[in-house]
């Protein structure tokens, strides 16, 4: 985390009165203080209207991404007049606070891509959970197994296609799906699932009672292993 503060060698680049600064700084330490964040003084990085806190966050390379910022501002609610009418029945000037909780959503979304090479967390999959019929045959039971995965709030979907199931197992592992349910006549005579753990190969037959809460624990916990 950086604190961002006026370069006290230059503040003619800065608006506002320098007892609103120090206000202003004083607040964002007091902030940080107070939760017990480390964090680096960096002089000369304010923007102009107010110092801000900016948190960095690490990718797989070791590099430093700005994502998450907070602004202290002070001067627009003065230069666009703004007040409130208080407790006491008078009028104020209110703060402003600009905050980005993850700075540019496309560098953020960027970030994760490379930081997981696309293999996501189970949590932060696209499609978290495919279903593979073998057959024709096994498509309904194969609907019905990803509408009740759903209905828990996981994202999944029944591969339908009119392919073999070893190509769509491929094609689902080279899409990173964490989770891959291959479902045939015995699974449907017994109302179970084949399963296969990305990265882990196969588990083996599943019950799916039991698998549907395992699964919901590893997305409200946004476990980032899978354990089976």
């Amino acid at each position: 985390m950086d604190l961002s503060v006026r370069d006290p060698k230059n503040p003619a680049k800065y608006a506002g009165s320098e007892e609103m600064w120090r206000q202003a700084e004083a607040s964002l330490v007091r902030a940080l203080e107070t939760r017990k964040l480390d964090y680096k003084r960096m002089e000369g990085e304010a923007v102009f209207y107010g110092p801000k806190i900016d948190i960095k966050i690490k990718d797989a390379l070791g590099r430093l991404w700005q994502c998450t910022t907070i602004q202290f501002d002070f001067n627009m609610s003065e230069r666009f007049d703004m007040t409130y009418v208080g407790e006491d029945n008078q009028p104020h000037r209110p703060y402003m606070v600009h905050r980005a909780l993850l700075g540019s959503l496309e560098r953020f979304f960027g970030i994760l891509v490379e930081h997981y090479k696309g293999n996501f967390p189970f949590w932060l999959a696209p499609v978290q959970v495919v279903i593979l019929p073998i057959a024709d045959r096994h498509e309904e039971y194969a609907r019905t197994l990803a509408k009740r995965i759903e209905e828990r709030g996981i994202r999944s979907q029944a591969d339908t296609r009119r392919e073999k199931v070893g190509y769509k197992i491929r094609d689902a592992e080279s899409q990173k799906i964490p989770l891959i349910l291959v479902v045939g006549d015995k699974e449907v005579a017994a109302g179970t699932a084949s399963l296969r753990v990305h990265t882990q190969g196969d588990k083996g037959q599943v019950q799916v009672p039991e698998f549907l809460e395992k699964i919901v624990d590893f997305n409200k916990n946004k476990s980032l292993t899978l354990n089976f």
